[in-house]
């Protein structure tokens, strides 16, 4: 790559004019050394990424591109810290009949864990970019029953008892030539994801006819852990605390705020939800037809709630993306996780409804 491209890298990120000149030559240098046997994904999409800081001339300020830049969009200093913070070692990488999946970045937290994965199938294989309408590619195949399934297990491979998804994001493959992908898992959880394992059957190319061609498959198994720390979260005083939903007053018992999401409890009056229900004009039971063809009676239960947001300084509301709950007669407890991380020293307070919960 000649000098030019490196520049036009460069212009992506704020840099002054010394400091360009200065990470270009060092680049120019760093292509000019020995060969590289296994080129990484990162060199052409971030070039910052060479050198994990780059001393700006002129300034007393240190750039450091991220590899998350990829899959959040670019972060800004606050949200690289948070991901800096809750990034903790990285699980080795996995081989398996000729295929290998390395990590090369990880972070999370008690609920919430971000994995971004090389991997790099058999020699001679060409993984070229998939439209992802008419044919994606798949972590998992079609035979679930033998094992083909992405998944979350426990260390002695039992099922975790907790709610959990598991969603991966292709990233941009700047060699659609060779035989490698990278992609990020995201793990969202109510419950913790400490020691968890995660297993990656292998990779599969799926058309929109649910058709699954397998590329490879072996045992990928990385444990979660690093980073995971529940003192990320930030207890929130609400005593007293209530809010108002269409069918009644809910009552907050708990509430914790992390960078990258917020759980939540509270509780309301069964009887008197459910009657402001009827009144309302929802019916109480309904008919529904069994698997037998019987026509059985099925209580249609209100479940009140009202939409919890976290306001920052500048007024912007930061939604919950994805979430999580479970609940009984009279009580509901919610996890509840944000689209990006959070630097959580521009929030103002919390917006239960249209009740202010402060944070300081």
């Amino acid at each position: 790559m000649d000098r030019n491209a490196y520049q036009s890298e460069l212009d992506q990120v704020q840099f002054t004019e010394a400091g360009r000149s200065a990470l270009t030559d060092a680049l120019m240098a760093e292509q000019a050394g020995p060969p590289v046997q296994h080129r990484s994904l990162w060199m052409k999409r971030g070039m910052a990424a060479v050198l994990a800081a780059v001393l700006l001339v002129g300034t007393a300020a240190a750039v450091t591109a991220s590899l998350w830049d990829s899959f959040f969009g670019r972060l800004d200093p606050g949200e690289q810290a948070v991901v800096d913070t809750l990034s903790g070692g990285l699980p080795g990488a996995v081989s398996a009949g000729g295929a290998m999946m390395t990590p090369m970045a990880a972070f999370g937290m008690d609920g919430a864990f971000y994995l971004m994965l090389e991997i790099q199938a058999p020699e001679g294989t060409v993984l070229p970019p998939l439209d992802g309408e008419n044919e994606t590619y798949q972590l998992f195949g079609d035979d679930i029953l033998n094992g083909e399934w992405l998944e979350l297990r426990e260390p002695d491979g039992g099922d975790p008892a907790i709610s959990y998804s598991t969603e991966f994001t292709w990233l941009e493959d700047p060699d659609p030539a060779d035989n490698t992908l990278t992609v990020v898992l995201s793990i969202l959880a109510d419950g913790d994801l400490e020691g968890k394992v995660l297993h990656i059957p292998g990779l599969w190319k799926q058309t929109d006819g649910k058709a699954y061609t397998e590329i490879f498959s072996g045992d990928f198994d990385f444990v979660l852990s690093g980073g995971l720390a529940e003192d990320s979260l930030l207890a929130v005083d609400v005593a007293g605390v209530t809010a108002q939903a269409p069918c009644g007053t809910l009552t907050m018992d708990r509430l914790k705020v992390s960078p990258l999401g917020l759980q939540w409890s509270y509780h309301y009056d069964e009887n008197a939800v459910q009657a402001a229900a009827a009144e309302n004009g929802r019916d109480a039971v309904a008919l529904v037809t069994a698997d037998s063809g019987e026509v059985v009676e099925f209580s249609d239960i209100a479940i009140p709630d009202t939409e919890l947001l976290l306001v920052l300084k500048d007024g912007t509301q930061v939604d919950v993306a994805s979430s999580f709950s479970k609940g009984g007669s009279g009580w509901m407890e919610q996890s509840g996780f944000f689209a990006r991380p959070v630097d959580l020293s521009q929030a103002d307070y919390l917006l239960w409804g249209e009740t202010e919960i402060p944070l300081h």
